[in-house]
């Protein structure tokens, strides 16, 4: 258990390197600076100036004006500031400085509540809950659907699986768009700008973000089912008499969980991803919204900070991910076992 512990950690810290790594030659490879790609008007706005001179201070201000290496292991590990301080990178939980919202930290824009509110309603925890609606949704309804496909005549399960893929085919930033144009303009069910202080809000965006993971869900479900429920211990199960519900849940059910929950952890994982469209689409309040404004307005320590909490969160899920199947099936243990002895 030590030895798996230790090298799944040390897999995360290297993966964790290497996206923040790529992360940020990539950003550096846009031209121009957070600076130089607004025209005057929105730098006047926003209250950038356009001066040569003010620029060279900012640049100096966030470190822009170091060597790249410098920049990169300033934000992971730390520096010296002007005063001769030192203080401390990502690796201590320091995101840095905001460019876009200036005088904020990333830490602070993300996790922060307003005044008199919970962490739930920090920009955070507005996406993780949006995200964990998602969640129960797509897995409350993608396994049931998954078993009835499985266990229905073949011609039901052909065309409950060609539904499926349909519902896969379509991006959610489509989805999004037909329940704006159906609920809010048609049927004047949802309101063009949500109160997200109410629950009932909450669906319709939950729902969009869940639409393609319940599909993948459903089907991935059906499948290993299906495979177990043509082993032969299943059919002798059944020779013996015992009765349809407890071959399938003491037999089909208990092995064919395992690829599920494999399966399971990075499809409600790729939800982050789709808040990027969802929060636009809505207007919601999340850290996939801030996400878009950052890219457009070149924000790179919200950029970083952002990627590194994605990249966090999705390695971390399939840790655990592949912690619940080790325990769940011996046999993978065993197989793991045998091929680090050979």
């Amino acid at each position: 258990m030590v030895h798996f512990i230790v090298r799944k950690l040390l897999h995360v810290v290297a993966v964790l390197l290497g996206v923040v790594l790529i992360t940020f030659l990539l950003m550096h490879l846009i031209p121009g600076n957070p600076w130089s790609n607004y025209s005057s008007a929105q730098r006047m706005q926003l209250g950038i100036p356009s001066d040569n001179i003010i620029q060279r201070e900012l640049n100096h201000r966030f470190g822009f004006d170091i060597p790249l290496w410098r920049q990169f292991t300033r934000y992971v590990v730390g520096d010296v500031d002007d005063q001769g301080q030192f203080f401390c990178g990502a690796v201590c939980g320091n995101l840095g400085p905001s460019i876009q919202q200036q005088g904020r930290s990333v830490s602070d824009i993300l996790f922060s509540a307003p005044e008199g509110k919970t962490y739930w309603d920090s920009r955070f925890g507005y996406s993780m809950r949006l995200v964990l609606f998602g969640s129960l949704i797509a897995a409350g309804l993608g396994i049931p659907i998954g078993i009835a496909g499985a266990t229905k005549p073949r011609v039901t399960s052909d065309s409950l699986s060609v539904g499926l893929a349909a519902l896969i085919s379509i991006p959610n930033f489509v989805w999004g768009l037909l329940t704006i144009i159906v609920f809010a303009s048609w049927l004047r069910i949802m309101k063009v700008l949500p109160n997200w202080e109410s629950p009932s809000d909450w669906i319709i965006p939950a729902a969009v973000l869940a639409i393609m993971p319940m599909a993948a869900i459903a089907r991935v479900t059906r499948t290993s089912i299906q495979n177990i429920m043509n082993e032969d211990y299943v059919r002798t199960a059944r020779a013996k008499g015992l009765s349809g519900a407890r071959v399938m849940l003491v037999h089909v059910l208990r092995n064919a969980i395992v690829p599920i929950i494999t399966f399971l952890g990075p499809t409600l994982m790729e939800m982050f991803t789709g808040l990027l469209i969802v929060e636009n689409l809505y207007s919601f309040p999340g850290f996939g919204r801030e996400y878009w404004a950052s890219v457009l307005s070149l924000d790179y320590p919200m950029i970083l900070g952002l990627t590194l909490i994605y990249a966090a969160g999705i390695t971390l899920v399939n840790v655990l991910i592949d912690f619940i199947g080790e325990m769940l099936d011996p046999r993978i243990r065993l197989a793991k076992s045998e091929g680090t002895h050979r």
